[in-house]
């Protein structure tokens, strides 16, 4: 699922009417009663919607929203922005609102503002859209001040009212609505996905209003979206005479005292995924933890207490890092590691942080490695950034100097690519947030190489596995309670239900 500029989606609004042999006003009471559908499922008529509309589509589609909660005997309140000129769809829907003798309040000033101290009341955003590309000003933004103050349940329309759906550098972020449901038409948003927007977006869910696919497809872009839709005619299936050679072999260089669990956690995920053999090359304190936890994973053991001689390669898919420790007797030898194969290593925890003090090691990684660095990991090798989409710019200038893939883990993963696509993970929860979740997706992703997949098809559906395994343990345990060992035992679920579809 592509995800399009402002100017993208507005195109593919017009191919859409022209095709559909609709006008754009039918085009809105069509968004709008999927919008309202959306609502009746979650909300009863027992609460009071006040609909906040600005003076352009957006607007509009408040209006509509308004008129068909009304017709289903929901106690709804429009309030008008006033302003010099209204789009002609808001016009239209503004008649047909009046016709149903709704109830309208002018807002021409800050004495015009509601009282929202019921509890009943639930807030609908429809005051500015997509199209906004310029900072929210005046009684609209006190307006917005006031509404965010209130601390109320919000629902926006398409998106949060002054946020900007790429890049939001130039924007005043004190003037934007602070969603509880983002309801967005089609397609995501860049800006709903980024970390640095999560006080705005809140919870997306995006409404199908049936655009025209053919016009989603002709418009380039370079951000993805990843569903299970994606993965379609993309799994690999076993032939029933294949062997465990046919899966590859998985090294997973890993641990160190008192960090053996992330070399356990890697090893096991490596099998669950599929990887015909894994071997685990761990200081010899971790041997017998290591044995007892997973009888089926082969140990060569390196040190005693950290990996500290030179790395066995053998011909295997090599994972390194997680809880590997940074000593100078590791550090060489995962430097060493670097130079000594041209196959491509997921390197991930210390294994990153290592060599983010070597910038003089990075072209020598071996091509299409991946480096999987959560946040803080990554700052460490492109310095700090200004806001996300500045982070996605230098991470894809990095990807195609060093022909390597970056994994930044967190809320919708992202994966880029040294060709310049960026791919937005849309599975996983905040459970997942846990102690060794990301040694889970080392072994996951390096399970994956072995089987024959590139290592971007295997960036991709592995984080995406990962986090539907995730999903899967969250509805059976909950948030709170789950750990990386359930994402290990639930991969199995997670690959048929892909495989199912």
């Amino acid at each position: 699922m592509k995800i399009l500029t402002a100017q993208q989606l507005k195109e593919v609004d017009q191919v859409t009417t022209e095709v559909q042999s609709i006008s754009s006003l039918e085009l809105m009471e069509k968004a709008s009663g999927a919008c309202a559908e959306w609502i009746f499922k979650n909300y009863n008529n027992k609460h009071a919607f006040y609909v906040f509309c600005g003076p352009g589509n957006n607007g509009g589609d408040g209006l509509v929203i308004a008129r068909i909660l009304k017709s289903r005997l929901y106690n709804v309140t429009v309030f008008i922005t006033s302003n010099i000129a209204y789009s002609d769809d808001f016009e239209q829907n503004f008649e047909l609102w009046q016709r149903v003798s709704g109830k309208t309040i002018s807002i021409n000033n800050e004495d015009d503002f509601p009282d929202l101290s019921d509890e009943k009341i639930i807030i609908i955003d429809a005051l500015f859209g997509s199209g906004i590309n310029r900072p929210i000003k005046g009684i609209a933004a006190d307006l917005i001040h006031y509404i965010n103050a209130a601390k109320k349940e919000v629902i926006s329309i398409d998106i949060p009212s002054g946020l900007y759906v790429d890049n939001n550098a130039t924007n005043l972020h004190n003037a934007i609505i602070k969603s509880s449901h983002t309801l967005t038409l089609e397609l995501p948003k860049l800006s709903l996905i980024l970390p640095e927007n999560k006080e705005f977006s809140g919870e997306m869910h995006i409404i199908t209003i049936g655009l025209d696919k053919n016009a989603i497809e002709k418009q380039e872009s370079k951000y993805e979206w990843i569903t299970e839709e994606y993965f379609k005619d993309f799994l690999k299936k076993r032939n029933r005479f294949s062997h465990k050679g046919n899966f590859g072999h998985v090294k997973i260089v890993a641990g160190s005292k008192g960090k053996i669990g992330a070399a356990i956690l890697a090893s096991k995920a490596s099998l669950r995924i599929g990887a015909g053999l894994v071997t685990a090359e761990i200081p010899s304190c971790g041997y017998d933890a290591m044995q007892s936890s997973i009888p089926e994973v082969m140990v060569v053991t390196n040190g005693k207490n950290f990996i500290k001689t030179r790395i066995d390669l053998n011909n295997h898919f090599i994972g390194v890092g997680p809880g590997l420790d940074t000593n100078e007797e590791t550090k060489t030898e995962i430097l060493r590691l670097i130079t000594r194969t041209n196959d491509p290593l997921v390197i991930d925890a210390d294994a990153l942080n290592i060599l983010a003090e070597h910038k003089d090691y990075w072209d020598k990684i071996p091509i299409y490695s991946v480096l999987t660095p959560h946040p803080k990991e990554w700052a460490r090798w492109i310095g700090n950034w200004n806001n996300d989409f500045e982070k996605l710019e230098r991470t894809l200038k990095f990807a195609k100097q060093y022909c390597l893939y970056v994994v930044i883990k967190g809320a919708y993963s992202v994966t880029i690519t040294p060709k310049g696509d960026l791919f937005f993970n849309s599975s996983g929860n905040p459970g997942m947030a846990t102690a060794g979740s990301g040694d889970v997706l080392t072994g996951i992703i390096t399970g994956l190489l072995s089987q024959g997949y590139t290592s971007g098809k295997a960036s991709v559906l592995g984080i995406y596995l990962h986090g539907l395994a995730g999903d899967i343990v969250e509805k059976e345990k909950g948030e709170f309670s789950l750990i990386a060992s359930d994402i290990i035992e639930n991969i199995g679920k997670a690959y048929e239900k892909l495989m199912n579809q």
